[in-house]
């Protein structure tokens, strides 16, 4: 492995600096891991980034194991003492031979033996872009397996390369949207970001919400593919472990002085006979009002509008 280090470290970096710059970000991750197996042998491997305090993963891509992974690590992971060291130690390679007696912890018994994780080796790294930490791990699933300190020397070389990489793969993937764009995880952290989204993000929502997405906008972008603001429209398409979310400007039509008094009166609270009755008119005549201001606008209900109303003071 020695000779695999001094020899072709520089070939591997020079591949995946490479295919970051022509690789999805769907693919991009998975071809990279199995780009290392062609130097540490490996049974499954994980890429993911979380945030460190609670432990709430953002991001996993996992090769060659089940996507649910996590879904048994959930109860455990504040007990995890192989988690403690690494997310304790960033940028640092270290595997399950250096945590006493992990055999007896209630996290390695009820997730990690569940996936024959009979070695480990893990390293983690802090990404200032997003305030995420970034984590690439191995699996071996044979006792006799342990990771020799030829591979560990080399994971701990590579893995802020990958990271690295990672990030160019995201510019490139932006680039090719052609568009006000970002890559947004699961919790509506922005990872990357091109054109003028941060800049709309934060006129629509505040600064806060230009690396951050409001979680109703997040929710409706997973579950719906799309969002849409009085003055921005969100369009959203699977980019692996993350959404591609385009972002362009809308330009609502001009209500009428007569849509606009219904407008208001209905968004305070009142009912379409309420208002009706206030300015002597009908209900079907309040009715066809707000289906047009509705239509101009491209809201879709009583909050929606009231929030356009209110950006208009």
């Amino acid at each position: 492995m020695e000779t695999d280090i001094s020899e072709n470290i520089s070939e591997f970096l020079l591949a995946i600096h490479d295919a970051s710059a022509r690789l999805s970000a769907e693919d991009f991750q998975h071809w990279t891991l199995k780009q290392v197996r062609r130097y540490i042998d490996f049974d499954f491997a994980i890429w993911g980034a979380g945030d460190r305090d609670d432990r709430d993963l953002h991001t996993v891509t996992v090769l060659d194991q089940t996507s649910n992974l996590f879904a048994t690590w959930e109860p455990v992971k504040q007990e995890d003492p192989f988690a403690d060291l690494v997310l304790g130690n960033a940028g640092r390679t270290w595997t399950l031979n250096d945590v006493p007696d992990i055999e007896s912890s209630r996290a390695y018994n009820e997730h990690w033996r569940l996936y024959r994780a009979q070695q480990m080796m893990s390293t983690m790294q802090a990404d200032p872009a997003t305030g995420l930490h970034v984590f690439v791990t191995l699996v071996r699933d044979r006792p006799e397996g342990a990771f020799t300190e030829a591979e560990i020397r080399f994971k701990n070389l590579i893995t802020k390369h990958l990271l690295l990489a990672a990030h160019h793969n995201d510019r490139f993937n932006l680039e090719r949207a052609a568009a006000s764009a970002a890559l947004v995880d699961r919790r509506g952290v922005v990872h990357a970001a091109s054109g003028d989204f941060k800049t709309l993000a934060q006129q629509t929502w505040g600064r806060p919400y230009c690396q951050r997405l409001p979680a109703r906008v997040t929710a409706a972008l997973w579950s719906n593919g799309c969002f849409q603001a009085p003055s921005l429209e969100l369009q959203a398409e699977a980019a692996g472990s993350r959404l591609l979310v385009r972002a362009r400007e809308r330009v609502a039509m001009p209500l009428s002085e007569r849509e606009l008094e219904v407008a208001w009166a209905y968004a305070r609270g009142q009912s379409h006979k309420e208002v009706a009755k206030d300015l002597g008119v009908s209900p079907t005549t309040i009715r066809c009002h707000l289906s047009r201001a509705y239509r101009k606008l491209g809201v879709g209900d009583k909050g929606a509008l009231a929030v356009w109303l209110s950006q208009q003071n």
